[in-house]
């Protein structure tokens, strides 16, 4: 018979999270349609074998529409990447002896962050506790934040796992 225990972490400014995952996911949206247009004036429109001055000039005037597409898709891309950012919350969900740590974005989008089995945990424990000040600072320990809030949620309280996993 398999055990399974979840627990969420949600970020405690939710609201705020959601707005500006959507104000980047529309802007973002536009980039890209502005990009995608630029770049197809571009493509039909530059002429490729200029022999006369006035169409060098307007080889010149296309290239410029082909950075203009070009910088529009470099800016789609960050703002794609900054929403990442925001809205996001983790999932714990142990299943028979195993421990697996997800990345939620945006509540429908899933990463795995860790799968980290119960043989390889060497130490679970409270983070007010001076054991874990004491990992913390040892070379050999990475620390991984779990978590999207800098403080625990009333009646919840933070915890670590120190584990081999890729090292400690």
């Amino acid at each position: 018979m398999d055990a399974f225990y979840e627990e969420s972490a949600v970020d405690r400014n939710s609201k705020r999270g959601a707005r500006m995952y959507r104000i980047l996911h529309i802007v973002s949206m536009v980039f890209l349609v502005i990009a995608i247009l630029l770049l197809i004036t571009f493509l039909f429109n530059f002429p490729w074998q200029a022999t006369t001055d006035e169409a060098k000039g307007w080889q010149f005037f296309f290239g410029f529409i082909g950075v203009l597409g070009l910088s529009s898709l470099a800016t789609w891309f960050v703002f794609h990447k900054m929403k990442a950012r925001f809205n996001v919350s983790y999932d714990y969900c142990f299943v028979s002896g195993e421990l697996r740590i997800s990345k939620v974005f945006n509540i429908n989008r899933r990463k795995l962050v860790a799968r980290i089995d119960c043989e390889d945990m060497i130490q679970v424990g409270d983070i007010d506790n001076s054991s874990y000040e004491r990992l913390k600072a040892d070379p050999m320990t990475k620390q991984v934040i779990c978590t999207p809030n800098d403080e625990a949620a009333e009646g919840k309280f933070f915890m670590y796992v120190l584990a081999n996993y890729n090292g400690k």
